[in-house]
């Protein structure tokens, strides 16, 4: 492991540790307790990075497969963070959010054949499966909070702020690791092994300076990317977390008209339109 790769990883574990530490002492684990469960399996899994590299050598079969365990983890738990969100977000309307619960365990059994078909017969297939995975995964985060925010804003509901934050923060993360997942599978993929068959030997302490310095810079901007999103959150978690509202109750019909607001009619009927389309 380099200088900067060791850089990189103490100033991840250094944010997260601090994270953790404002969602315990806000209290936010009882609000959002899977985006508390994903803030500690980050950190544990920081550290255990750096524990395998230190005792297993950076290169090591096994610091690999600890690496792809680790980030296999981290998308599930970082999955459960967003459905979290969802849930969060349109947990009043019953037909909504199971019609968006539907869509994305589709699209995470979608995702995961389709990685899986990505990389058959692959020379890595392990390194191409996982960031073929967080590539896809990383798309559908992007899109699903990003409708989640356009649905609640179009009916004129909005997320409370600590909620929005963190799918703010999460969007940039998963835009920036989206770039780099995209750009390695690509180098996995195309003509990069091409240089590592031993005819190409004699070339490698020239080629080994530059593809380290590109390492070094995809690195830095991932873990940049990741410490803004972290300092998003921290900052949002600076005041008091409120306690977790209630649920509203749908009104009826005639309720909602001598109040007057329109979206919320469009909003109930749409939910029960979903409701009678689900129904077994």
């Amino acid at each position: 492991m380099s200088e900067i790769e060791f850089l990189h990883y103490c100033l991840t574990f250094a944010f997260e540790i601090a994270l953790c530490a404002f969602i315990y002492a806000r209290r936010a684990e009882k609000v959002l307790p899977y985006f508390a469960t994903y803030a500690a399996v980050l950190a544990a899994s920081t550290l255990g990075l750096l524990l395998a590299y230190e005792y297993l050598g950076f290169r090591s079969p096994a610091s690999y497969y600890i690496y792809w365990t680790t980030e296999l983890i981290n998308m599930i738990v970082r999955s459960l963070a967003i459905a979290e969100l969802c849930w969060y977000g349109l947990r009043a309307y019953r037909g909504i959010w199971t019609l968006v619960f539907s869509t994305l365990s589709a699209l995470s059994l979608f995702f995961l054949l389709n990685a899986a078909l990505d990389a058959w017969g692959q020379p890595d297939r392990l390194a191409i499966y996982g960031l073929t995975l967080e590539r896809d995964l990383d798309i559908a985060s992007i899109v699903t909070l990003v409708v989640l925010l356009l649905i609640r804003n179009y009916y004129g509901l909005s997320l409370e702020s600590l909620q929005k934050t963190i799918a703010v923060g999460i969007c940039i993360f998963c835009a920036a690791d989206l770039v780099n997942n995209t750009i390695l599978r690509n180098l996995y993929t195309g003509d990069l092994f091409f240089w590592f068959s031993t005819n190409h030997m004699p070339l490698w302490p020239t080629l080994r300076t530059q593809i380290e310095r590109v390492n070094d810079l995809y690195g830095t901007i991932r873990v940049s990317s990741f410490i803004v999103s972290v300092s998003i959150w921290c900052f949002a978690l600076r005041k008091p977390v409120p306690s977790r509202k209630p649920g509203p109750e749908l009104l009826p019909s005639e309720v909602y008209g001598s109040l007057s607001p329109a979206i919320n009619l469009r909003m109930r009927a749409f939910n029960d339109r979903l409701l009678e389309v689900l129904k077994p």
